[in-house]
């Protein structure tokens, strides 16, 4: 299910909407000693990596559109909530420079900072409904943006598809099949010519082996 999230800021110059296509929280359950003291204590705020992945779209006359995917993972690496959406920024190039760019002695672009920031109240939700711990703060600093890719851990394992339950279920048939005995196969009978008894003549009896 898609959750959609706009908002247009008010400000003077550039107005920036958000909108989330798709949200998704993860949080490992076999932490039995840290799932224990956050529900003693409930939710608690905690530092956080973010990593960002940025793509302009399209950018004609007053509008700029920009799909984003953003990865907050805090820093035992238990907890996950990723976003993925689209960005639209309305105002004139030289708003679409400015929040492009990077604030003064900072390699965060303007852009990420707004996206955080409309993320955040989202990403508050999700600790309460999975009881878990959310960054601690709403500004998005230098320290806390990683170049890495943060890996998503997703409890439920993918259905198989159709083929390939068909080439499982063929399979165990296979391992399962009783084997059928063969039939004993029929004993040829020996014949064997005895040599007349003294007394009977000159006719030979003829003996069948069993």
């Amino acid at each position: 299910m898609r959750y959609y999230y706009d908002v247009l800021s008010t400000s003077v110059g550039a107005q920036i909407g958000v909108t989330l296509h798709s949200v998704f929280a993860s949080r490992k359950r076999n932490m039995i000693d840290e799932e224990s003291a956050v529900q003693a204590s409930g939710m608690l705020p905690t530092n956080f990596q973010v990593y960002a992945k940025i793509d302009e779209e399209t950018r004609r006359d007053n509008q700029l559109v920009a799909s984003f995917l953003v990865t907050l993972n805090d820093v035992k690496g238990s907890i996950t909530y990723e976003f993925r959406g689209i960005c639209n920024v309305t105002g004139s190039t030289a708003d679409f420079e400015s929040i492009m760019g990077a604030h003064k002695d900072s390699r965060v672009p303007k852009i990420l900072d707004t996206i955080y920031q409309r993320l955040y109240p989202v990403t508050f939700i999700l600790a309460g409904i999975t009881t878990s711990s959310f960054p601690q703060s709403v500004a998005l600093m230098t320290e806390m943006v990683t170049s890495e890719p943060i890996q998503v851990h997703q409890e439920a394992q993918p259905a198989p598809l159709p083929e390939e339950k068909a080439k499982v279920n063929e399979s165990t048939a296979k391992i399962m099949e009783p084997k059928v005995a063969e039939p004993p196969k029929p004993t040829v009978a020996k014949m064997k010519k005895q040599q007349p008894s003294v007394g009977e003549g000159d006719s030979a009896k003829v003996a069948v082996a069993k």
